[in-house]
C-alpha cells in the first residue's frame, strides 16, 4: 500500500517504546522520556494506519529491535498517537519511508538552550498519546 507524501493529521503514529522509562504500565500512561528527541532532533515513528495490531508489532520487531537494536533490547509496546497531536505542538512529521512507513517528528527547538522547550513539546505529546503495550497487542 502506498501511503500519501504528507502525514495527514488523522494518521495514527506509533512511537516504539523499548524502556521501562517510556511508560508507566500501573497508571497507563506514556512518559515524556518517549518523545525526548535525540541529538539530531529526528524522533522516529512509523505511520500505523490501517495496520492490525500484530502488523505494527511486527514492524517494530523487524525494523526496531532487529535492523536498529543489537544489544538484545526489546519492544514494551508503543505509544499510539494522531499526527493532528504533533501538528499541534508546531512540531512537523517528514515521512522518509525508510523504512517502509517510517516517518521523523521534526522541527524540534534547537540548541542546547532549548532543552527545556524540547522537554515542554515532549511533555505534551506523552499526554496526548495512548500506551498500547505488548500483552495487549499479542
Amino acid at each position: 500500500m502506498k501511503l500519501p507524501d504528507k502525514v495527514n493529521p488523522s494518521e495514527s503514529l506509533a512511537r516504539y517504546l523499548t524502556h521501562h522509562s517510556h511508560y508507566n504500565s500501573l497508571k497507563n500512561v506514556v512518559k515524556p522520556s518517549a518523545f525526548q528527541p535525540p541529538p539530531d532532533l529526528h524522533l522516529s515513528v512509523f505511520r500505523i494506519d490501517g495496520l492490525a495490531p500484530k502488523e505494527v508489532w511486527k514492524i517494530g520487531q523487524a525494523n526496531v529491535i532487529n535492523a536498529m537494536s543489537p544489544h538484545g533490547k526489546s519492544i514494551h509496546g508503543f505509544a499510539d498517537i494522531k499526527a493532528s497531536a504533533v501538528y499541534e505542538t508546531n512540531l512537523d512529521v517528514d515521512p522518509d519511508n525508510s523504512p517502509p512507513r517510517h516517518a521523523n517528528i521534526i522541527g524540534w527547538p534547537e540548541g542546547p538552550e532549548r532543552k527545556s522547550n524540547r522537554k515542554l513539546l515532549a511533555l505534551e505529546l506523552a499526554a496526548r498519546a495512548t500506551l498500547r503495550l505488548q500483552s495487549q497487542i499479542s
